[in-house]
């Protein structure tokens, strides 16, 4: 049961990223990346990565 919930928080803190960072992007605002062909892949992609940094980051820190 202990590595279940483990593995599930892990799962929620690295998840939490791109989820915030589409909320951004759901706004009716001029955003960054608007006027790109691929504006909204370059987007996926960097919260993707930054969610890949915060694993490994945590993983490093053996906080997970």
């Amino acid at each position: 049961m202990n590595n279940i919930m483990k593995t599930l928080t892990e799962l929620t803190v690295v998840l939490t990223i791109p989820t915030i960072t589409y909320g951004f992007w759901g706004i009716n605002l001029k955003l960054p990346f608007q006027g790109i062909p691929y504006g909204s892949l370059l987007v996926i992609v960097i919260s993707l990565l930054i969610s890949l940094l915060v694993w490994y980051w945590l993983k490093k820190k053996k906080s997970l």
